[in-house]
């Protein structure tokens, strides 16, 4: 037994020096996943197994660093039998009873992606003992993978073969409130299931309805955050789990489903965790209530959940969100009856209920205040730090759009460069604007309302269009890219 041992201790020494990235701790969950799988296997030949599956025994030649012990989150797939991620805990639920089986949901993100872990029976019960807390690091090992029905994307099963372990921290890792998308970007992404971070502005009464399936307890809340407002729709135990909520707290929900800018809860949504309110939650929701507000429109841009009027009170530029079609254009007047006024970043919102906006005439003309800023200024470093501006120039140049992964899924990316006489400035766009901006052709005259001129990384002047930027083509002069 001591020759074993001693044959152990070097076979370890030498799996641990040709992998550095791998702790003994992980080693040693994985030769413990082995002689789980064969009772005729002892540690020896486990660890060989181990080994020889990393490729210890490889020439540096044959493949560099032998195989990787993990795969990235953002790379998994439907379908895979044997597959071992690690990443940091960011939602955990209650081990439940399903249909005679033990079962426990957890979430998983690392800087490549995010997903559902899902583990049964024995699994899910050592994985209640294990304690785990959020922001935990930790390992699935000898997991396998199945698509998720509603979203088509990979979620992660660990059966009888398959174990999680917690791992020891590392320095720099992700915090679990990075995984969560913010509400108005949700809302904006139009419909699906997303992991959301939101603000509580109202909490309904629960009350008792009629199913098909018996009597439900149903709930509803209505939250915010800076680009928009929703109401969440909870049944059964999870309205009864948030009926202490209070307003101004901050709530991290996993798997939302967004539908015509509503949501609810689906079967794998976790309560992640929840924040108080801080005093200027409470200050913010107090004084958020504007009424009988008169308005000039600027701009319309529909939405998936509605309608975002870029609008003036004669200085500053408002956004109002209203949650419904208007019969609205450039040049109206609209009177804002009621709303929650939300200011952050010099930027200005009215999140509208239905019916809350009408078209009014005014009795004074709202004038509309100057936001055209010139190129020269920008590169003179006059105008660099700018919202909610206007440029316009020739599209000199942009590059073919490029699938960007990013924690909320794959995002279309585009660069380009306008030109107005000697002056030039670059640019980026993101998903629907990149598209739009590649549909036009260089050499055209353009002008971008509602933009953010930032200093980049490179510590050079940008243009970055949002999500409610307008691009208008006014006309195609190849002589000027002379």
């Amino acid at each position: 037994m001591a020759e074993q041992g001693e044959e152990y201790e070097k076979l370890m020494e030498r799996v641990l020096a040709r992998f550095p990235e791998l702790s003994r701790e992980e080693v040693e969950a994985l030769v413990e996943s082995k002689l789980r799988e064969s009772s005729l296997l002892n540690r020896v030949g486990a660890l060989l197994l181990v080994a020889e599956e990393l490729g210890a025994f490889k020439e540096s030649g044959e493949e560099a660093r032998g195989q990787r012990a993990y795969t990235r989150i953002g790379d998994l797939v439907p379908g895979l039998n044997d597959v071992s991620v690690r990443g940091v805990v960011y939602a955990i639920d209650r081990l439940i009873e399903v249909r005679d089986h033990k079962l426990m949901r957890l979430k998983l993100g690392d800087r490549s992606g995010s997903v559902n872990v899902i583990l049964w029976d024995e699994r899910a019960e050592e994985a209640a003992k294990l304690g785990l807390k959020l922001g935990d690091l930790a390992a699935i090992i000898h997991g396998y993978t199945r698509e998720r029905i509603e979203t088509g994307e990979p979620e992660i099963h660990v059966g009888r073969n398959g174990m999680l372990m917690r791992l020891e921290p590392e320095p720099g890792a992700p915090k679990p409130e990075s995984y969560f998308m913010d509400l108005g970007a949700a809302l904006e992404r139009g419909r699906g299931v997303y992991d959301i971070k939101a603000t509580v502005l109202e909490i309904g009464a629960e009350r008792r309805v009629k199913t098909r399936f018996g009597e439900a307890t149903l709930r509803e809340i209505l939250l915010i955050d800076d680009e928009g407002e929703a109401r969440l729709t909870v049944w059964r135990e999870k309205a009864e789990e948030l009926g202490d909520l209070k307003p101004g707290e901050t709530i991290y929900l996993t798997d939302v489903r967004v539908e015509d800018g509503r949501l609810s809860l689906t079967p794998r949504s976790i309560i992640a965790f929840r924040e108080k309110p801080s005093p200027e939650a409470l200050e913010k929701i107090a004084g958020r209530r504007v009424r009988d507000v008169a308005l000039r429109v600027l701009d319309v841009v529909e939405t998936a959940a509605g309608l975002r009027l870029i609008s003036t009170d004669g200085e500053r530029i408002v956004r109002v969100i209203v949650p419904e079609r208007l019969d609205v254009r450039s040049g109206d007047h609209i009177l804002v009856k009621e709303a929650a006024q939300e200011i952050r970043r010099d930027r200005v919102r009215f999140l509208c209920k239905a019916g809350a906006v009408e078209l009014v005439r005014p009795e004074k003309e709202i004038k509309a205040p100057s936001r055209l800023i010139h190129l020269k200024d920008i590169v003179s470093g006059e105008r660099v730090d700018e919202r909610d501006v206007i440029v316009e120039g020739i599209l000199y140049t942009k590059t073919q759009p490029i699938s960007v992964k990013t924690r909320f899924g794959e995002a279309k990316k585009l660069g380009f460069w306008i030109k107005e006489g000697e002056a030039a400035v670059q640019g980026v766009a993101w998903r629907d604007k990149a598209e739009e901006l590649d549909r036009i052709s260089e050499g055209s005259r353009i002008r971008l309302k509602w933009v953010d001129i930032r200093l980049n990384i490179f510590n050079e002047p940008e243009i970055n269009l949002r999500s409610d930027t307008v691009i208008e083509v006014l006309e195609s002069s190849q002589e000027e890219l002379g």
